[in-house]
């Protein structure tokens, strides 16, 4: 239960980052519309997974979110403004062992 507790806070604090995120691509211009549309898309991929994997803790589901969480700061790395997001954030996506939701 505790390391269910430390991945709902771990998405809290992504969907704080993708919040603010979202806030700066509307005050910028220089990010293209292929990157904001490809991270839309991942975004959404990522509420799926989480919304899944809130609703059915497996391992499967918990690899399935973590797997759309570091395509989604991948992608913010390859864009301009975002890179710094993934060193961040990516990290705690790295190490989370899904295993103990066997």
């Amino acid at each position: 239960m505790k390391k269910l507790k430390q991945l709902s806070l771990a998405l809290v604090l992504f969907g704080v980052t993708a919040f603010a995120v979202s806030c700066e691509e509307e005050e910028s211009s220089s990010v293209s519309s292929d990157c904001g549309d490809d991270l839309i898309a991942l975004a959404d991929i990522l509420v799926t997974r989480s919304n899944t994997f809130s609703t059915n803790p497996t391992s499967g589901n918990c690899s399935s979110l973590r797997t759309a969480a570091l395509n989604l700061l991948s992608a913010a790395e390859d864009c301009d403004e975002y890179g710094y997001l993934y060193e961040d954030q990516a990290q705690y996506w790295i190490d989370l062992d899904c295993s103990q939701f066997d």
